[in-house]
């Protein structure tokens, strides 16, 4: 049915996911109803019932003619009840027709007869026809982008069906409803609304199969096939957007197993294809995540099938819109989504580098262009320039035109000055296209369309380097865009005339403009997250950069390059010298880029988690320890960044080592390899020195200057993949030096409290014996030193503890959200991963995932309890060849609800894990008032390394402190 256009203010997620702006119109449950026209007339009975007809082959120019006479048949009889039933269902085929003004007028003229005929609220039929005319006012609302009245007309619908005891009704009005929550970006309320509309318990969490399975079967068994089709098909949608991928899959597959029409069967494959299209972009940020060359391989083959599979889906979209009279337009959204899906799998693949670009997996590049140039033409040819006027037809041509901008970027990017013969399209048949939905938008007086044709012109301008046209373009867009308050839209004309006002060499004004789109950033994704906690927003793939190029302007300024030498690190023969500069940038501007990097670290970790982060204090300017300093260390394209604010002064100081990302990267990757050898090599202690050269060696004297004991690590990219404490100076790890040493995501942390303040007794689990044949315990080895790692920890504080088959999932559950433990402490199998369904933990009976620590946060806040202060995971690894793990670990940290979270990256020999716990609760319960839990961390590992055997870094280094140090 229809699909809306998403253009509403909260549509950011789906611009966001999708990179081009969604055209079509989403399903709705609004047809024309079987009430029965009155039978003195059967003349303008068969009309409607033969607009009926019409209208259910797809024949919907012969529905609009026929339901017109009909209506004119029952306004010669002065029957206005029925005339306006016939206008809602003629509204309703003037928006398959894309006629928006004939739509509008139509389901004016019926709400308005409806309205003020106070004589016919007594008819029999009256609140029937009034629900249907709402239910047509809510489609069409939903397709002009305006979903939050599209909302209010259906939730009326569902309050007149509730009065009328009409169960289908209700049901179809609640789907409804869930279209608009949908385009509003209330995903899990999307579900829980399409559960409610058939009976269902609302809980949306589908990861045990047998329930999944009795939803499905709830809504295959529903008897009405309308709803049957459109309420599998929101569902699949909604479990999409929830990123629940296979449960999508199956739903619309279950979906097209239904007898349906083109147009419906048009609609279903259409959303497989979208769902087959999240799976390829769910397999390409895999592969940027794998640094194994062999699992790359297997990764790559699975992004080519996924592309494959969305790409017949499309076509066979395309194919069943053939069988529509209205072809030509409802062509349109599969042809467009099939377009930008080879353009991004085309820039994909020429983004790969080295011997992956030379082998016979992927397919040719220059085949692939060759598809989208025949594509490029048979949109030129046909739809794209025949739609009549309309709000279609004009994003249908923004769309097109951005999706020709993207590909012709992508590939002349390594062109320094781009000639027009190497676009897809001459410019200027480009610019003509835009002009033509411009002057469209103006003639509809649609000011959203009239900012994009603008900024898009804009974008089209900088893409050529004319630099002032663009910048008077986008300047435009982005006056229209405040106007109306579209935040959504004017984030990207601030970003794009940063960008531009950078090419003209205009700092100042570069950086005002990126800083605006920052604020504009923060506040609609705070508006998005105050609608509900369920709504996510993601910044990852396209707006971590402007976060990104921000810093990097702030920080350009002014620099002076002083190089620094190495030192101890040139004694063990590492070649590469990398300049040091001591960086001369004004201290507001530091202040700022620490603020941006600690927005887009939040930004990750809600992304990750998938929910608001709505217990978290500020600390920015509090004085939360006058000895601690913090240190950022910032990852550009072209140098490694480091900020360190110093305690008391609040004093930020500022220096860069030039280097190129990719080094930086390898460098810490081969670090992290070497780091759990056995033994301390060579190598090992050079590539730990360099790093120590980047990040501390110039601030050594300040920090001893400044008394300071702890040093706080606002991590950036793959630094999180690398324990700071086994950075080397030359003469001694950096734990051996006094520093205590903690992580933190960003100034966003719980309130802080010291340990000494809480009664110090632990709540214990363990895992010494694997299952045999069990399937979650396959792969993990057991652990014989656990049971003498909870006796020590026993002998030190007072603690509960549960063992193999007593530490199931529901005991630990039970206990952890009904007592208050200030210390919990698992010694158990676990692994952090990017991938949060791929985060978890091992009990006897099951793996303990992020949703499972999200219920029992939950309940703990229910019965009132104390955050846990301390949550000590004690044999847990991040995920082989996974250079994002590490979010995993944050992720776990924050969703445990714990003020503090002691974790290992790589997994140790359990003995030394015994030792170095009976070491660190040791120091907990022995030190004075005034020891940290960073620092009791430290004594223990510093400890360990000078036990004999002990000394690499692999038994003491893998331990990190995330949060509250205090």
């Amino acid at each position: 049915m229809l699909r809306a256009t998403l253009i509403g203010t909260q549509a950011l997620i789906f611009f966001l996911l999708n990179l081009v702006l969604p055209i079509g119109i989403l399903p709705v449950l609004s047809y024309p109803s079987t009430v029965k026209p009155i039978p003195q007339d059967w003349s303008a009975s068969e009309l409607v019932e033969q607009g009926r007809a019409f209208y259910s082959k797809g024949q919907f120019n012969q529905a609009a003619t026929t339901w017109e006479q009909a209506a004119q048949a029952y306004e010669s009889q002065g029957d206005r009840l029925y005339q306006a039933m016939v206008l809602s269902y003629l509204s309703l085929a003037y928006q398959k027709l894309q006629q928006w003004f004939d739509a509008e007028d139509a389901i004016a003229f019926s709400l308005n007869l409806l309205e003020t005929g106070a004589d016919l609220r007594d008819t029999p039929d009256y609140q029937q026809i009034q629900a249907q005319a709402l239910n047509t006012l809510g489609s069409l609302e939903l397709a002009l982008g305006q979903p939050d009245i599209a909302l209010e007309a259906w939730q009326l619908a569902t309050e007149i069906y509730q009065q009328l005891k009409d169960d289908i009704g209700i049901t179809g009005t609640l789907i409804n409803q869930a279209q608009a929550m949908e385009a509003l970006g209330l995903h899990r309320r999307t579900c829980k609304t399409l559960l409610k509309a058939l009976n269902l318990d609302n809980n949306c969490d589908l990861s045990n199969q047998e329930r999944f399975e009795t939803v499905l079967q709830t809504f295959q068994q529903t008897p009405d096939p309308q709803i049957q089709i459109l309420g599998l098909r929101s569902l699949g949608n909604s479990l999409r957007l929830l990123g629940d991928l296979n449960h999508s899959q199956q739903v619309l597959k279950a979906s097209l197993k239904v007898a349906q029409p083109p147009l419906e069967k048009r609609e279903t494959l259409l959303s497989l294809g979208d769902t087959e299209r999240s799976w390829y972009n769910h397999y390409k940020q895999l592969y940027t995540r794998t640094s194994l060359i062999a699992e790359q391989k297997k990764v790559k083959q699975q992004v080519i099938d996924q592309v494959n599979h969305a790409l017949k889906y499309y076509q066979e979209s395309v194919q069943q819109s053939s069988q529509l009279s209205a072809s030509n337009s409802l062509d349109i959204e599969p042809k467009l989504q099939r377009l930008s899906l080879l353009i991004d799998f085309h820039n994909w693949l020429e983004t790969l580098t080295n011997q992956e670009n030379k082998d016979n997996q992927a397919p040719n590049i220059q085949d692939l262009k060759s598809q989208i140039n025949d594509q490029v033409k048979e949109l030129l040819n046909s739809e794209i320039t025949k739609l009549p006027a309309s709000r279609t037809a004009i994003y249908a041509q923004i769309n097109f035109v951005e999706s020709l901008i993207t590909y012709d970027l992508k590939s002349n990017k390594h062109q320094d000055n781009l000639q027009r013969s190497s676009f897809i399209l001459h410019p200027y048949e480009i610019a003509h296209s835009l002009v033509k939905a411009l002057q469209e938008a103006q003639l509809l007086e649609d000011k959203r369309a009239e900012s994009y044709a603008l900024g898009t012109l804009g974008k089209l301008y900088e893409q050529t380097q004319q630099w002032y046209q663009a910048q008077e373009f986008t300047e435009k867009a982005l006056t229209i865009a405040q106007g109306i308050q579209s935040d959504d839209i004017a984030y990207q004309w601030q970003w794009q005339l940063g960008r531009i006002y950078q090419a003209l060499g205009k700092t100042e004004e570069a950086i005002t403009a990126y800083q605006a789109t920052v604020k504009t950033l923060d506040s609609l994704r705070q508006d998005l997250l105050a609608l509900s906690s369920d709504v996510q927003f993601s910044f990852r793939e396209n707006v971590e950069q402007v976060y990104r190029e921000l810093v990097d302007l702030l920080l350009k300024d002014e620099q002076t390059a002083q190089p620094i030498a190495f030192g101890a690190a040139e004694a063990f023969g590492h070649a590469t010298r990398t300049a040091i500069a001591d960086n001369r940038i004004p201290e507001n501007k530091l202040k700022q880029a620490t603020v941006a990097i600690d927005s887009l670290q939040l930004a990750q970790i809600e992304n990750f988690l998938g929910c608001n982060l709505s217990d978290i204090v500020e600390l920015a300017e509090q004085e939360i320890d006058p000895s601690a300093a913090l240190v950022y260390p910032i990852i550009l394209d072209d140098r490694l960044a480091v900020i360190v604010k110093l305690p008391k002064s609040g004093k930020f100081i500022h220096y860069t080592a030039a280097l190129p990302k990719a080094k930086l990267e390898q460098t810490l990757e081969s670090l992290r390899i070497e780091l759990e050898k056995p033994f301390i090599s060579q190598e090992s202690l050079a590539l730990s020195q360099q790093v120590y050269d980047w990040l501390i060696r110039r601030a050594e004297g300040l920090l001893e200057a400044n008394q300071v004991k702890t040093l706080v690590f606002v991590l950036d990219g793959s630094f999180r993949n690398v324990p700071m404490a086994t950075l080397h100076d030359g003469e001694q790890y950096l734990v051996e030096k006094g520093y205590a040493i903690a992580l933190i995501p960003g100034l966003s942390l719980l309130e802080p409290k010291p340990l000494a303040q809480v009664e110090l007794n632990a709540l214990a689990f363990g895992l010494s014996d694997m299952r045999e044949g069990f399937p979650d315990h396959e792969g993990f080895a057991n652990l014989p030193n656990v049971k003498k790692e909870l006796g020590q920890i026993k002998s030190q504080i007072p603690s509960q503890q549960l063992l193999n088959q007593d530490f199931t999932s529901q005991k630990w559950q039970e206990l952890i959200s009904s007592v208050p433990f200030p210390v919990v402490h698992l010694a158990t199998h676990g692994e952090f991963s990017s991938d949060p369904d791929e985060t978890f933990l091992l009990a006897w009976d099951k793996r303990i995932n992020l949703k499972d620590l999200s219920n029992v946060i939950q309940n703990r806040s229910d019965n009132s309890l104390e955050a846990i202060e301390l949550l000590v995971l004690s044999a847990c690894k991040t995920a082989d060849g996974d250079s994002r793990a590490s979010l995993g670990l944050a992720g776990v940290a924050i969703q445990s609800g714990a003020r503090s979270t002691m974790a290992s990256l790589w997994f140790i020999d359990d003995d030394s894990t015994a030792k170095l716990m009976a070491s660190f609760y040791k120091e907990l319960a022995d030190s004075d008032a005034t020891v940290t839990k960073a620092e009791a961390l430290r004594r223990a590992q510093v400890n360990l390394l000078k036990s004999p055997g002990y000394q690499a870094p692999l038994f003491w280094g893998a331990y990190v402190l995330v949060g509250n140090w205090l």
